[in-house]
């Protein structure tokens, strides 16, 4: 080994003398060689290593190629000593990754003020050489290592360092994310660079604290992850030659999720959707455990699903919209589950009919919950329905409509009401309770809505009453004013506003039933109206959509653009958008800002008198007097789903939830649409069964 070190030696002095004789030859490289011969003969016991697996080639051929001008070669030759050198320079950086593989642990890099004195208990035999203050010897010195090999090739010991002589002058490696400096004609320099550059990249990686596991913790043994990596180069496979491929040193293996502290590590996952916690689940024994977490599925839950189209704020649980009360013994996984496959049904249009029959004529208006449907009917009666089980509860009118003889039997003494899937098959027959008040219309039902405390109901009588939901549905008052058919309403905390064939809309005092002013702009019957905030919106068969100022009675906007005269018009829960139409068969989409038609739908064949906005989905439900349901995207004006004929006639009210599409129409027949009747665990999305009213049966 000595003879061969002096023959690469005396062959890069003699490669360097001959070099040195032209203008090239640079005083630095004259320097380096002496200072390497300088070195084989002050510390001629030094030796390779012997178990290295590829001993150096003959060096002096490097060295001489090295120093040769090839462009004055024959081609020949030239491509021969190439090819030496390329292999002599792979057999070089294989040998220096090999040596770093050596290594135990991964220190950090030492100090470049460390002074010699830190490394005098080495033997004498084994001092160091006056180059080692030099910024790199120190550098070197300063990372205890096994035996291994260092970035010259020679033995590296916890007794005794061994290692090159460097002159002053030599040119230090690049750093950081600049390629390394290989000096010319050095192949000693070339290899002590791309190894020391290795060395740096992984102390970098491994400089971060968090990426440090114990022995006992690094390896998962039965996922296979969580390995720490505590070597400078990790075999990761094989290349096309069969050499091995080095891996990234900057890439972690580490199992976060084991390391982390069981709360950090739920909230952690509990940032992805479903779809990323099923993979997950399956990465490990112990991501499966922490994923089965309720909160994580909660979180998610919460965070996907409760997103809305134009509505003020998220979907609040326990509203009765699809988002079930946080309590500790809600399934949030099957909860999630059942939310994402009824959106499926949704998509694909899946529903279940159901006809809910009992009413003896046409239904105009209706209003449901999770819990209960109330219609109200041509034949002056108020019906209270099971959404549960399907039952009717109870029926309010006039003595002598709940009275009479055909009211809950038939002629051949079968209940009247009970539920139909197919025209063959009947279900759920009841007996409803009846009910009748002092205070009762004596003409049809028109229009109606309820809240917790209260119910209003319009009639064709001119008159309104308010019941009280929380003492049997009992009559409070009678509101008289209006001098033709009520044919809507609405009301919020403060206000009850009702309009009327008669043209006009009043507002009324919630608390006494007090007019408190009569608006007056439109010049045809006023067919629809609702609230938001202090804002009214109404249309009328004159073609206009207006918006008013319900503190001060003013006309603040109106829209223009139908031809033919409106039967609806609804807001959006935000108040942004307001839909309306009628009888030119075109739903329009406004904004309640500008005045702007955002959005056009020819929606049906025939005048169009139901709207509804689910301001959650962003779905509009159309019902039209061409016996048609249609759902609409509020966003895109794109037609979601088409129930043609799914009435016998005209359909008069269609309304939605999260799961159902409910309607009625000139036929005595209340239609559900239920998306989720095949969902597993679709009742888990229900709210509290609060009645919205008390106990309402």
């Amino acid at each position: 080994m000595a003879d061969q070190f002096q023959s690469y030696t005396m062959g890069a002095s003699a490669g360097n003398r001959a070099t040195g004789a032209s203008s090239n030859q640079s005083h630095d490289q004259r320097m380096r060689s002496m200072s390497l011969s300088n070195l084989l003969r002050n510390h001629k016991h030094a030796v390779f290593s012997h178990d290295d697996p590829h001993p150096p080639r003959q060096t002096h051929e490097v060295a001489i190629d090295d120093s040769e001008d090839t462009h004055e070669l024959p081609s020949r030759k030239r491509r021969v000593r190439a090819q030496s050198t390329a292999g002599t320079i792979k057999g070089v950086i294989r040998r220096a990754s090999l040596s770093l593989k050596g290594m135990v642990h991964v220190h950090r890099r030492p100090s470049i003020t460390a002074e010699p004195s830190e490394f005098n208990n080495q033997p004498a035999s084994h001092a160091r050489p006056t180059s080692a203050h030099h910024t790199w010897n120190r550098l070197r010195h300063a990372a205890p290592f096994r035996r291994s090999r260092s970035f010259y090739g020679f033995n590296v010991t916890d007794d005794g360092l061994y290692e090159q002589q460097q002159n002053p002058h030599m040119p230090i490696p690049a750093m950081g994310d600049e390629p390394p400096y290989i000096p010319m004609n050095t192949g000693a320099a070339a290899k002590a660079s791309v190894a020391l550059q290795n060395e740096y990249y992984t102390r970098q990686a491994m400089h971060t604290q968090w990426l440090q596991s114990s022995s006992e913790d690094s390896n998962d043994r039965e996922s296979g992850i969580g390995i720490v990596v505590t070597q400078p180069f990790i075999e990761s496979g094989l290349s096309d030659d069969g050499s091995i491929l080095a891996q990234d040193s900057n890439i972690s293996r580490v199992d976060f999720i084991k390391q982390l502290p069981s709360e950090l590590a739920i909230h952690v996952l509990a940032c992805l959707d479903a779809a990323a916690l099923a993979k997950a689940s399956v990465v490990s024994r112990h991501w499966n455990e922490v994923v089965r977490n309720q909160h994580i599925w909660r979180e998610s839950c919460l965070r996907e699903m409760t997103t809305t189209y134009a509505t003020s704020e998220p979907v609040k649980p326990g509203a009765g919209l699809g988002i079930p009360e946080v309590v500790p013994t809600n399934d949030w996984k099957q909860i999630y589950r059942a939310k994402l496959e009824l959106a499926q049904k949704w998509k694909e249009g899946k529903a279940r009919p159901m006809y809910l029959n009992g009413h003896m004529d046409s239904i105009y208006c209706l209003q449901f919950d999770e819990y209960k449907i109330i219609s109200g009917s041509r034949d002056k009666t108020i019906r209270i329905w099971d959404m549960q089980t399907l039952e009717c509860r109870l029926v309010i009118g006039p003595p002598e409509v709940v009275n009479h003889p055909m009211m809950l039997e038939d002629a051949e003494g079968n209940p009247t009401h009970y539920v139909n899937f197919s025209d063959s098959y009947r279900a759920s027959p009841s007996m409803p309770k009846v009910a009748s008040f002092d205070e009762h219309h004596k003409a049809s039902i028109l229009c109606l809505q309820y809240d917790e405390e209260i119910m209003v109901t319009g009639s064709s009588d001119s008159t309104c009453i308010v019941y009280d939901m929380r003492n049997g549905y009992r009559p409070i008052r009678r509101l008289t004013h209006h001098t033709a058919a009520v044919l809507d309403l609405a009301f919020d905390e403060k206000h009850i506003v009702t309009c009327s064939k008669d043209i006009s809309i009043c507002v009324w005092d919630r608390a006494t039933g007090n007019l408190l002013r009569q608006l007056r702009g439109h010049t045809g019957p006023v067919n629809a109206v609702q609230m938001r905030g202090n804002t009214i919106v109404s249309c009328s068969g004159d073609f206009r959509v207006k918006l008013w100022n319900i503190d001060t009675g003013r006309n603040i906007r109106e829209f223009v653009g139908h031809t033919k005269g409106l039967a609806c018009s609804q807001f959006s829960e935000d108040g942004r958008y307001v839909a309306s139409a009628g009888n030119d068969k075109v739903i329009r989409i406004w904004d309640a800002n500008t005045g702007e038609c955002v959005r056009e739908m020819r929606a049906h064949e025939n005048l169009v008198r139901s709207l509804h906005i689910d301001s959650v989905s962003g779905r509009l439900v159309s019902g039209s007097y061409d016996t048609d349901i249609k759902v609409w995207d509020m966003e895109t004006g794109r037609q979601l789903l088409d129930f043609p004929r799914w009435h016998a006639s005209w359909v008069l009210s269609a309304k939605s939830d999260y799961r159902r599409i409910v309607s009625t129409g000139q036929d005595p027949k209340i239609l559900i649409m239920d998306f989720g009747a095949e969902v597993e665990g679709i009742d888990m999305l229900n709210s509290a069964n609060t009645g919205i009213g008390g106990n309402i049966f």
